[in-house]
């Protein structure tokens, strides 16, 4: 793979002065790249992956709520990034790392069964039928996550676009590398906290948020890797 055909994923918006200063003077403490990737996260007792953190605010709360894991989030958005920067330096939060690449690259230098968890939340659905392709669920993401999760490690879910929900399902039902342990639909309205599995609980997001302005409601999936068929 390379980084070009990955030209469609946003990059660049407009920054506050705060994304801004993140970005251009904070990010370079916290960015992780592709070589040094395997080498930290060997080091690591337990690591997890926010695959497109937005502003990195859930992300920071996993960082406070799991101090002793690495956690690495995954994202291309400029201002999210600086925003994500200017917030770790502001928190102190010290185990958070930024991956600066598609995640459909930067799975690929982490090493087999290294991670307990990875969490994807509110994805771009790419709705029109001809842009599906440029989803990232597809079979082909499914193989990468189910190399670098460790057995019984979770995939994390969220969307509030229905048909995007009903594609996870169908994308993650034709792998054997997982199982389904958590899928509830949480209709609008009904509040920022919500739960994400038996044991999580996570804030709105910015795009949620947006969703349930817009009536939309909110799927939430889970899945455990299988001790089988290991990669």
């Amino acid at each position: 793979m390379t980084f070009d055909q990955f030209s469609y994923i946003r990059r660049r918006g407009r920054m506050t002065k705060s994304q801004a200063r993140g970005m251009q003077v904070e990010v370079d403490r916290y960015r992780v790249e592709l070589q040094d990737i395997a080498a930290r996260v060997s080091a690591a007792d337990t690591v997890g992956v926010e695959i497109g953190f937005g502003m990195g605010h859930n992300l920071i709360d996993w960082g406070v709520d799991c101090p002793t894991w690495q956690l690495f989030g995954i994202e291309l958005y400029q201002p999210g990034i600086g925003s994500l920067a200017d917030n770790l330096q502001k928190t102190g939060v010290g185990n958070v790392h930024v991956i600066q690449h598609p995640a459909q690259i930067a799975l690929e230098y982490f090493p087999p069964h290294s991670v307990k968890e990875v969490r994807v939340f509110f994805p771009d659905p790419w709705p029109k039928k001809r842009h599906w392709r440029r989803r990232l669920i597809q079979p082909e993401f499914l193989e990468l996550l189910a190399r670098v999760l460790q057995a019984e490690g979770l995939v994390r879910l969220a969307t509030d676009w229905q048909p995007y929900a009903e594609w996870m399902r169908e994308c993650f039902s034709n792998s054997s590398a997982f199982i389904n342990v958590f899928d509830e639909v949480r209709p609008a309205g009904q509040g920022a906290k919500v739960r994400n599995g038996s044991e999580a609980v996570r804030d709105a997001t910015k795009f949620e948020q947006r969703g349930e302005r817009l009536g939309h409601d909110t799927c939430d999936l889970v899945y455990c890797r299988t001790t089988q068929t290991q990669q």
